[in-house]
């Protein structure tokens, strides 16, 4: 029988799901049917990715034991899946809105992986309004990050809607598997020796250590720390059911801001998302008198990887959620990535994993401990920008019309907010606690009005 041994990170993250508290990710896609589709267009397009058998890592990839998990950390493929169970055949009450599917989504997501199965499943969901469908994808973080997810769609689908037998995403993937830089290092006549390369990731961990030290001591240094966030509605136990929201903005309004701002599209995002927030919890009395903090993912993926795996890190980002005016919430904000960009520039993935693993084992600690939501958290929430495909795409003649990421939460982290670049807009997926956050379309209204304020404001300056 083929076994795996599975990474650190893949155990960590298989061992840290609960019923209430399901660690996969997924993305919502939703398409326009093309025009004059056949008779029976959904159902022919079900029965045929149903018969797509040849399954391709890591698709086919399962848990050993999952009982024994700690103790017999291995993967074993599996060559006889149940395609039925995989790839679901969902209809929504004719017309569908966005308040239906987002009730549908939020069932969904809140549904944990089978882990005697493959980690992944695949929903075509019909009877949206305006003649479209969607497809709700979701797979188990051990084996998928939001940057490899994307990338891993963006492939299995095409730039025109000529072709109408596009392969899946499972058999796809085979095309590519896990290659990449890894091979080009192995060729590398002049990599460095092991020793060599953990010296150096010592020694550029060690001076981002010193780094730390050195923004603690100073109190008007701008470097967010872990653990500076202050207690919030965001940050206590969570419950096994889910909210989701959506909010789609023209990618151009974000980057002529981050243009007449000189910050970055990313700083833009976040000022959107502190806005949001601001208002949400003014109106639920529970505003902290303190700044919220934002873990924001930083991926470690290089830009020719296009393997799967999870490969992240984290910075922690003042939101400025105590400052009322927009524009000095946006520079509160932009000295802060800026500050946090600084402590890791220079370093290589290691060294970057290895000071995170530092700064952040707190809270690692807190989850072994079972104290997450039940002690002082290490940021508030996560805030996560995935850059997508540019050009328009199409699955089977269908267009591709937007693409929402749909995010996990935990214990102490009750909200998340994740957005896709594609096709020239940003899409803002809103993830939360169903018990925690109420109304939570409020918070994806108050995006698109905080983006017309901080228009307005960003325009007065330029004009003075």
């Amino acid at each position: 029988m083929f076994r795996q041994r599975m990474t650190v990170g893949e155990l960590a993250w298989l061992k840290g799901e609960t019923r209430i508290r399901p660690l996969h990710v997924a993305t919502l896609l939703i398409f326009e049917v093309p025009d004059d589709p056949p008779p029976q267009y959904m159902r022919d397009m079900v029965q045929s990715l149903r018969a797509s058998t040849d399954i391709a890592d890591p698709f086919n990839r399962r848990i050993l034991n999952p009982s024994l998990l700690p103790f017999m950390p291995f993967w074993v493929k599996d060559f006889d899946l149940d395609m039925e169970y995989h790839i679901r055949h969902q209809a929504l009450p004719a017309p569908g809105g966005e308040r239906e599917l987002g009730g549908l989504i939020a069932r969904l997501q809140s549904n944990p992986l089978d882990f005697y199965r493959p980690l992944w499943e695949f929903h075509i969901i019909e009877g949206l309004e305006d003649n479209r469908f969607a497809i709700y994808f979701k797979m188990h973080h051990a084996i998928v990050d939001g940057v490899s997810g994307v990338r891993m769609l963006e492939r299995t689908m095409d730039r025109t809607p000529d072709n109408p037998d596009t392969p899946p995403i499972w058999v796809e993937g085979k095309k590519s598997g896990n290659s990449g830089p890894q091979n080009h290092e192995l060729q590398d006549s002049k990599k460095p020796s092991k020793s060599a390369a953990r010296f150096s990731t010592i020694t550029h961990a060690g001076k981002g250590l010193a780094n730390v030290m050195a923004a603690i001591l100073d109190e008007d240094d701008p470097y967010t720390l872990p653990f500076q966030a202050p207690m919030s509605i965001f940050n206590h136990r969570v419950h096994s059911q889910r909210r989701f929201a959506t909010h789609l903005i023209e990618f151009e309004r974000i980057r002529r801001l981050a243009k007449l701002s000189n910050c970055t599209v990313n700083d833009v995002v976040l000022a959107l998302c502190s806005g949001a927030i601001r208002r949400f919890l003014s109106d639920l009395c529970s505003l902290p008198g303190r700044s919220l903090t934002a873990g924001i993912p930083v991926s470690l993926r290089a830009a020719d990887d296009q393997g799967s795996g999870v490969a992240v890190s984290f910075i922690v980002a003042d939101l400025g959620t105590n400052i009322a005016d927009p524009l000095r919430r946006l520079k509160n904000i932009t000295d802060s990535t800026k500050r946090a960009k600084q402590a890791i520039s220079g370093m290589d993935k290691s060294a970057i994993e290895l000071l995170n693993n530092a700064l952040l084992s707190p809270m690692l600690l807190q989850a072994a401990l079972g104290l997450e939501g039940r002690t002082k958290p290490g940021f508030n929430l996560i805030i996560s920008n995935v850059p997508g495909p540019k050009d328009v795409l199409y699955f089977r003649g269908a267009r591709l019309a937007a693409m929402y990421p749909v995010s996990q939460v935990s214990h102490g982290q009750a909200l998340n907010i994740t957005c896709y670049s594609y096709a020239g807009n940003m899409a803002f997926g809103f993830s939360a606690c169903r018990d925690t956050l109420p109304r939570m379309q409020r918070l994806a209204v108050y995006t698109g009005e905080v983006l017309e304020e901080l228009e307005r404001a960003v325009d007065k300056e330029a004009a003075s």
